[in-house]
């Protein structure tokens, strides 16, 4: 039989009996040849050429041999073949992870750059200070983010199809959604500048000149802007954990996430309270109810994503019904 007859035949047959090594290769090669995805498991040194060859080479660690363990992309430590499904599972987790870390971070990235050149196009003051840009890359996205790299898998990870081979981490759906997301925190942010200007009656003279020479209802305005902005972060790192489904239905908590925001927010709070570090953030004292202001813009981030997931689902439902 040929090459192409094989290849053409090879999704049909269940079992081959009295295969040599040669004819494992063709097989596996035959069988990557029609697009398939092919893992391959052995023990003996004639499994080790089609090892090789698969996309996936699993050797047994207890019984297999030296070579077929260097052919192998994956070893059973205890030979087991459920353990290959935990694999599988924690690969398709560290894949997820990865996705949760560059969307929350480009989020971020992108309400910063937008707020700030929005602001500017304004003619108004730039919002934050380089310490507190500092501030939010570093402490306030960095520990939640480092959390979203460790995330517990979803018990439906392996209910979804596989990813197909040379799938981009940013697709283009995922970049208009982190787009969407940045927008939406921005726009907030420049709608709290807008409207702290009509309600203490400021105009941008008034951020003219020195911080020091600035009023008292100014400082307070740039500081509910940066305590906004960082409780945009913490409540946009939950956000992350998922594409399309809603927070709330999330199954598998992040104990250790939910620990770093609680700790975060105690910190940003100690920001605006304690002296020293309001000296050096350039922050004012905040009363409850200004706190309280800078937590309810913050969780329009959350409103909207859940939103946003709302019509995914919707659009995703409707697709599926169509095929």
């Amino acid at each position: 039989m040929s090459d192409d007859e094989l290849a053409e035949r090879v999704g049909g047959i269940g079992v081959f009996a009295r295969v040599s090594p040669e004819h494992k290769v063709r097989v596996v090669t035959a069988l990557q040849a029609s697009g398939q995805i092919v893992a391959m498991t052995g023990d003996g040194v004639n499994d080790a050429a089609a090892l090789r060859h698969a996309d996936i080479g699993v050797a047994m660690g207890i019984t297999g041999t030296e070579v077929t363990k260097e052919a192998s992309d994956m070893v059973l430590a205890d030979d087991n073949f459920a353990t290959i499904v935990e694999a599988v599972k924690g690969g398709r987790a560290i894949y997820d992870n990865i996705i949760k870390f560059v969307r929350f971070q480009l989020s971020t990235n992108v309400s910063a750059i937008t707020t700030i050149l929005g602001a500017s196009l304004l003619g108004w003051p730039v919002p934050f200070t380089p310490l507190q840009i500092l501030w939010v890359n570093l402490i306030a996205d960095g520990p939640p983010a480092i959390t979203l790299g460790t995330d517990t898998p979803d018990d439906r990870v392996m209910e979804r199809p596989p990813v197909a081979p040379g799938s981009a981490i940013l697709t283009g759906g995922r970049i208009l959604r982190i787009v969407f997301t940045g927008a939406v925190m921005a726009a907030s942010l420049l709608l709290l500048f807008w409207g702290s200007l009509q309600h203490y009656d400021l105009s941008v003279g008034d951020f003219a000149n020195e911080y020091e020479s600035f009023s008292p209802q100014a400082k307070l305005v740039l500081t509910m802007m940066f305590m906004t902005f960082v409780f945009q972060q913490l409540f946009n790192v939950f956000n992350a954990r998922t594409e399309t489904e809603s927070i709330f239905r999330r199954r598998t908590p992040n104990r250790s996430l939910g620990v770093v925001v609680g700790v975060l927010v105690v910190i940003q709070l100690c920001v605006v309270k304690v002296e020293p570090l309001r000296e050096i953030f350039r922050t004012v004292d905040l009363s409850a109810t200004q706190i309280g202001v800078c937590i309810g813009i913050a969780l329009v981030i959350v409103v909207t994503e859940e939103l946003r997931k709302a019509v995914d689902r919707s659009l995703l439902r409707r697709r599926k019904a169509v095929k």
